[in-house]
């Protein structure tokens, strides 16, 4: 989502945080309290009391955004996040931080082999894609399309043929690139706010997140090329991140809800809560675990939360 935008936009500032929640402190670990009933005088319990789903795993230093599943230079796995205070750090699965790369306003990021982080982030007040290597260099890929500059490049996924697919959020475009940035063409111009994206397990689709409205897209992909994105789920706002989970699951992790489970082969059912925003101080994005940090745990970024969490299985 980034906050940075939110300062322009009061409106999203009430969607994100509910018209009774209290200013976030980035800079705290406490835990969020639920709402009390109104005029009740008895205390609230705080979220994790009872069995705890949902956990700190461990401690960032600032709120987060982009996140990603990988592995270092030695091929042990790392969960990449991307910092409000302008870090890309790795994750051990002790919960070891380390540092990997300094860059300005990292928002999107996606981990792609042989071993490379592509991230959305911004340099001299330009908005681009970037490569951060392993060993933390940071080379630009591409700052323009052929519309001009980008206003805001918000996530980015690596498409089956190894190509980037990216969202412009301030220009309500999602773009292409060959895997070095070059060649950028339109895959879209009909979604407002594109934002988070996910590609289906077997590669043919494209879920594009709206983040100011409440409909979810999705475009085919075969052979290098992009159908036209239709409306696949309505009714659920404030989409940030989207994870594929099997071949008709999504879980949408929206700043203003939590996380939220649909099925896409049942369109109009009802989404299923995964977590409560409450659990998680403005949800950002997710990725699930490896054999290593447990392939049906959820980890999740969050912009209001100087840590990173995990949303065990039921």
């Amino acid at each position: 989502m980034s906050l940075r935008r939110i300062a322009s936009a009061p409106l999203f500032l009430l969607a994100a945080c509910g018209p009774s929640a209290d200013p976030i402190d980035a800079g705290s670990d406490a835990p969020l309290a639920l709402d009390a009933p109104e005029g009740s005088d008895a205390p609230v319990p705080p979220v994790d009391a009872g069995p705890q789903r949902v956990e700190v795993f461990t401690a960032l230093g600032a709120g987060s955004e982009g996140i990603a599943i990988g592995h270092d230079a030695a091929g042990a796995s790392r969960i990449f996040l991307a910092l409000r205070d302008d870090r890309i750090v790795s994750v051990a699965p002790d919960g070891t931080v380390s540092d990997l790369a300094t860059i300005d306003a990292p928002v999107g990021i996606a981990f792609r082999e042989p071993g490379e982080i592509i991230a959305c982030a911004s340099a001299d007040g330009a908005s681009g894609l970037f490569s951060i290597t392993l060993d933390g260099t940071v080379t630009m890929l591409t700052n323009e399309s052929p519309d001009g500059l980008f206003g805001l490049t918000n996530f980015v996924a690596i498409a089956p043929d190894g190509s980037l697919v990216f969202t412009d959020s301030m220009a309500n475009r999602v773009y292409r690139a060959d895997a070095d940035g070059t060649n950028v063409t339109q895959i879209t111009d009909a979604v407002t706010y594109p934002n988070g994206l996910a590609f289906s397990p077997d590669g043919t689709r494209l879920y594009i997140a709206s983040w100011s409205t409440t409909t979810l897209y999705v475009a085919s992909f075969e052979g290098g090329s992009y159908g036209t994105p239709m409306p696949i789920v309505e009714g659920v706002g404030s989409v940030d991140g989207i994870v594929a989970r099997g071949a008709s699951e999504l879980v949408l992790i929206t700043s203003s809800t939590g996380g939220l489970v649909v099925d896409i082969t049942m369109p109009t059912a009802d989404p299923v809560t995964y977590f409560d925003r409450r659990a998680i101080a403005v949800p950002a994005n997710a990725v699930f675990g490896d054999e290593t940090f447990g392939e049906d745990e959820l980890f999740v970024s969050a912009l209001g939360a100087p840590s990173l969490f995990v949303v065990h299985p039921e």
